[in-house]
């Protein structure tokens, strides 16, 4: 089925994947646990609630929950992180999401080489944006993660983001990796590694996959802009995902697009596990696709 809003992405999951078991990490908060009992209803998952057991039992209550799933209670933030790896470890859970603690607490457990979370592979962050003026849901990444990836960065945050699109029943997704213009520009970084990238690409480097860079965000996203422009490239007005010059232009244009209307679901990918990984101000329905998201990654 072609996912065109994010809505989509629950009977794809519920069609395709079994159910998994998810671990959140210092679960004290309404939001969140909104998102995941209606994702457990759906029977998308088993949680697993991490945190301070009665503080998640009062806001389970307050929410109307008569039976609570398993709480491991641990305060300490880091120590819930810990505690939620371990489990990934134990097999006794498949994904992890972030609840209250801070992305950088999180991470710095993550990332650790202790953790046992590192794949060898770079870690990446993956959002899934369905807006107004675009026919069907699309992928962007990084936006939150790697600063300013080099070249070789940027091709393993395409590798990570491929392995999803390719779980989500995407088979040749079509990728564009955006600069400001779409023709070569030696002075722009940006510029020189798109065209890089599109040299691998042509040297059957990636997976199956059309890629095309550089490009334009309009170029990439606008049909109108292809015809205006006369573009010719089977990636123009239709990509998939766009591969973002840094994480400041990728968290611009992702919370620029949320501002205008925007919804988008979002995971960390490259780790042992997927990582639901949204602003703890994000709407509920927001952490519920991200939740969905992360099974399916979690599935392939």
């Amino acid at each position: 089925m072609e996912l065109k809003k994010l809505s989509d992405l629950l009977p794809y999951c519920q069609a395709n994947i079994p159910v998994k078991r998810m671990a959140v990490i210092k679960a004290e908060d309404d939001h969140t646990l909104n998102a995941v009992f209606q994702a457990q209803d759906a029977g998308v998952i088993e949680p697993v609630l991490i945190g301070t057991g009665s503080v998640i039992r009062e806001l389970a209550a307050s929410l109307g929950r008569k039976e609570m799933p398993k709480i491991v209670d641990i305060t300490d933030s880091k120590e819930a992180a810990e505690k939620a790896i371990a489990m990934v470890h134990e097999g006794t859970v498949d994904y992890l999401m972030k609840g209250t603690l801070e992305t950088k607490e999180l991470m710095q457990v993550i990332v650790a080489k202790a953790s046992g979370m590192r794949t060898g592979r770079l870690m990446s962050k993956i959002d899934f944006v369905e807006n107004p003026g675009i026919p069907k849901l699309f992928a962007l990444s990084d936006s939150a993660l790697n600063p300013k990836p080099d070249l070789a960065a940027k091709k393993q945050i395409i590798e990570n983001a491929l392995e999803v699109l390719y779980s989500m029943g995407i088979k040749e997704p079509k990728v564009a990796v955006l600069a400001a213009a779409e023709t070569l520009n030696p002075k722009l970084q940006e510029s020189t590694d798109a065209a890089a990238l599109k040299e691998m690409y042509d040297r059957g480097e990636f997976g199956p996959c059309m890629l095309e860079g550089p490009i334009s965000i309009d170029l990439a996203l606008d049909p109108e802009a292809v015809r205006v422009k006369k573009y010719e490239s089977p990636v123009g007005g239709d990509a998939d995902l766009v591969i973002c010059p840094d994480l400041v232009s990728g968290n611009l244009m992702g919370k620029g697009m949320l501002l205008t209307g925007a919804k988008a679901a979002g995971i960390i990918i490259g780790a042992k596990v997927p990582i639901v990984l949204m602003s703890r101000a994000a709407a509920i329905e927001e952490k519920f696709q991200s939740i969905i998201l992360g099974a399916i990654a979690s599935g392939a």
